[in-house]
């Protein structure tokens, strides 16, 4: 059987840092505004609410880097043991955190706790990603064995119009009369690979061929700019249609283009700086953990925030270094335990290959 790719991905550790601080920002602006726009609400929480918007590509972006680098280090198919490390080191975990969300958010009321047990467990909570990322395995396994003799050039126009039209129809069709279909309208349609389909198939080909992928993206930079620029546009426009009509989220056609033209920019920017430190690293090895525990530190402190100071918008910055210093250190202090992985994920190491890290690596990490 050929073995994965050694080589390095430099690049995928400064995309993952930032795509990581985005999401906790994005919630940080969300705890501090709400989630969408209401009655009072102010041009300054319009602003901040499109920001947060923006801020969402960090979901597609995790996604993104997580095929990419499955295609780049498994392009002609997968080890025996890769759905059994990925069973124990990111399924559980996320079922891990299921539970503690059910319990936290739900205390209260435990009579409450089982339905929402199951609601979490179908991607009810921030989790949720990571059910999206285990269907990415199925489709790699499938690409891999049947479509990898696809060009890109048919493969992406289809996968863009079939991804597009899927969240089309939960952005703009209202939900039909039925039990159930609420959930599904509301959040329930995020987890199923048709919302992400573009990016996957984008991330496969560009990760089998990362070096030609890098020299097309440094060789175009001036229209991958003009390409941000104009997507940028879009969803504000989209956003001044009228507060009550979109919600300021990655789950929106008009996203698809935005995070990808983000994506790429920032794969060209590290590319090109190169930026290293210790807190990056730092940062980068947890990810994982950040992004499945933040949303509880965010919780605490803004509970805290309110009930001791009216601090207006200064309540954002506090939110995101808070939620973030206490997240590190919780991920660190459980990995510090024997089943600690098991929980929140493994920390990377210092040295990352190509592979390695949010949900894809090898070693280190082991995702």
């Amino acid at each position: 059987m050929k073995g994965p790719k050694p080589e390095y991905i430099q690049e995928v550790s400064t995309v993952r840092v930032i795509a990581c601080l985005s999401i906790v920002l994005l919630h940080a602006i969300h705890f501090t505004v709400g989630f969408d726009m209401e009655q009072g609400s102010t041009a300054a929480d319009y602003a901040l609410l499109t920001a947060a918007g923006i801020l969402s590509f960090g979901t597609p972006a995790f996604v993104f880097i997580s095929e990419m680098l499955l295609a780049h280090s498994y392009p002609d198919r997968l080890t025996r043991e890769f759905y059994k490390k990925r069973l124990l080191l990111i399924l559980l975990p996320f079922a891990c955190m299921a539970v503690f969300y059910a319990f936290f958010a739900h205390y209260n009321e435990p009579s409450q706790i089982p339905r929402f047990l199951l609601l979490n467990f179908v991607g009810g909570y921030h989790g949720w990603f990571v059910l999206v990322i285990f269907q990415f395995y199925i489709l790699h396994r499938l690409f891999t064995k049947y479509l990898s003799r696809v060009p890109a050039k048919i493969m992406l126009p289809a996968a863009f119009a079939i991804n597009a039209a899927y969240l089309c129809v939960f952005n703009f069709i209202e939900p039909p009369d039925y039990p159930g279909t609420s959930f599904v309208w509301e959040r329930g349609y995020w987890v199923p690979f048709f919302g992400w389909f573009f990016y996957f198939c984008l991330a496969y080909y560009w990760g089998k061929d990362y070096g030609k992928f890098l020299a097309g993206i440094r060789k175009f930079r001036a229209g991958i700019a003009a390409f941000v620029l104009a997507s940028l546009a879009l969803v504000v426009y989209v956003n001044s249609l009228g507060f009550g009509l979109i919600h300021f989220n990655s789950k929106r056609a008009d996203m698809l283009p935005l995070s990808v033209s983000l994506i790429l920019l920032l794969f060209l920017a590290a590319s090109r700086l190169n930026v290293k430190s210790r807190i990056m690293s730092l940062v980068d090895r947890c990810s994982f953990g950040i992004y499945l525990i933040h949303y509880a530190y965010l919780t605490v402190y803004g509970g805290i925030i309110d009930a001791l100071w009216e601090i207006g918008y200064w309540k954002i910055p506090l939110l995101f270094v808070f939620a973030l210093a206490s997240s590190i250190a919780t991920v660190l202090l459980v990995n510090k335990l024997p089943f600690g992985k098991y929980i929140l994920g493994r920390t990377g190491g210092k040295k990352r290959r190509a592979g390695i890290g949010l949900l894809a690596g090898r070693k280190g990490m082991e995702l």
